[in-house]
């Protein structure tokens, strides 16, 4: 048995509104078994001090794109569809199997280092992801993404993802990878592929991620193609019959919301990449006042550009606040919630992460409150708490990570990843792959 205790810290569950001043927290394997004031008759096995440091659920990123990162910074100041057609797929046509599989290991070391310990990823070369996560141990909502047309990996990508599920389906406990599909957006996937997509899923009880949308061009040619909505276009093809996360969701229907509301569908908001991208502000108002689960995202570190999301999460609470002119919507509490709770939820894991509770998965993360950004912190206030990691962290503060139990990062230092080799590596492939291609900076 495996025992490890986290010993004087403050700690901040989330759930109940509480804080624990001076607590600790036992880990028996990969799971909590106490969570709670200091009590020295319960530790076991290693004790850890931390002292000076705020525990509290790892983050839940709820849409990226992890194979995207070497082309981060490479095409920006663009609309969405001229960088998507024009630059994006027209590069991503000289990606391989090995490119994916570094440029996916960058992006979990960066998911590592601003504290997300489970993401939703969307990329063709699922398996490359997934070697990236089991060398990362962080935990994975792998759903290698669909479209109807051939991508660079393969002619099929609806066969290459359903065979990718059927590889990893049911390993969960040891690889801390849960198999999902992705089909890519309505303008991307016929009605044909989509009613496939939704009865594969519902056959393997899977998730199905996708972006829904993101543009108003999007809903304008989606109207024009099929008489409906990309909501109603996936309603349609039966994607709604499962598990669902919708990335973007920025030009809703009243209609559209209650198609999501009615599905149990959730939402990822990805504030950063929509302001970046100018496809507008999600109405954050309208999916709560539905009652539709909204978590969030950093989307792809190609349309960000990088993935830190306590950042993101300021600028996204922010945004809405001005949005409804109105600086009491979404208080620093329900932030919070969106980046543990609600992505927990959103993914179908809220009995396994999301709060730290006992019985739960160890997925924790530690806050330096000693970092100048974070003094004064009034720890025995939960609202002041909350404001100090909406409003004032960032992933500069993650100090410590754990998933399942296990110290993934100690003092801010990586315990599995080779950093300058990696580093070294990403470098050299994106610099080889932008010559292969011929591709022109912007």
């Amino acid at each position: 048995m495996n025992e490890k205790t986290l010993t004087h810290a403050v700690i901040l569950p989330v759930e109940g509104r509480t804080v624990i001043q001076d607590g600790m927290i036992v880990i028996r394997d990969s799971r909590i078994a106490y969570v709670g004031p200091m009590d020295p008759g319960r530790a076991a096995g290693e004790e850890i001090s931390c002292a000076g440091k705020l525990l509290m659920p790892g983050l839940v990123n709820t849409h990226a794109h992890s194979g995207s990162t070497l082309f981060r910074s490479i095409a920006d100041d663009l609309f969405l569809m001229d960088w998507l057609e024009n630059y994006m797929w027209p590069i991503e046509k000289h990606q391989t199997a090995a490119f994916s599989r570094t440029a996916s290991a960058l992006c979990h070391l960066e998911f590592l280092k601003n504290g997300i310990t489970t993401h939703a990823d969307m990329w063709i070369y699922g398996s490359s992801t997934a070697k990236a996560a089991l060398e990362s141990g962080l935990r994975s909502v792998i759903c290698p993404t669909v479209f109807s047309r051939p991508s660079t990996e393969t002619d099929d990508p609806l066969s290459a993802s359903m065979e990718f599920t059927e590889t990893w389906a049911g390993r969960e406990e040891e690889t801390r990878i849960y198999p999902g599909i992705g089909p890519h957006a309505v303008y991307s996937c016929t009605q044909e592929t989509l009613r496939k997509v939704a009865d594969f899923a519902k056959k393997h009880h899977i998730l199905v991620h996708t972006h829904i949308s993101e543009t108003r061009q999007e809903n304008i040619d989606c109207r024009e193609r099929l008489g409906m909505t990309p909501t109603e276009a996936m309603l349609n093809a039966g994607i709604f019959e499962n598990k669902v996360v919708a990335a973007h969701c920025v030009h809703m229907t009243d209609s559209d919301w209650r198609i999501m509301r009615d599905h149990g569908a959730a939402v990822s908001y990805n504030p950063v990449s929509n302001l970046k991208l100018v496809s507008g502000i999600m109405d954050l108002h309208a999916a709560l006042e539905n009652g539709v689960c909204v978590s969030i995202g950093t989307d792809g570190p190609q349309s960000n550009n990088s993935l830190d999301l306590l950042r993101d999460l300021k600028t996204g609470s922010l945004i809405q606040k001005n949005a409804r002119m109105d600086p009491t919507f979404f208080p620093a509490e329900a932030a919070v919630r969106m980046a543990t709770v609600e992505g927990a939820r959103a993914l179908g894991l809220e009995d396994e992460i999301g709060t730290l509770k006992e019985g739960k998965k160890a997925d924790i993360i530690a806050l330096d409150l000693r970092d100048p950004e974070l003094t004064p912190a009034h720890t025995g206030n939960f609202g002041n708490l909350c404001s100090l990691i909406a409003y004032a962290a960032s992933g500069r503060n993650v100090c410590d990570v754990f998933v399942d139990g296990e110290c993934l990062m100690k003092d801010r230092i990586p315990c599995r990843i080779d950093v300058p080799a990696l580093l070294k590596e990403a470098k050299e492939m994106a610099d080889f792959m932008i010559r292969k291609s011929g591709f022109k900076m912007k």
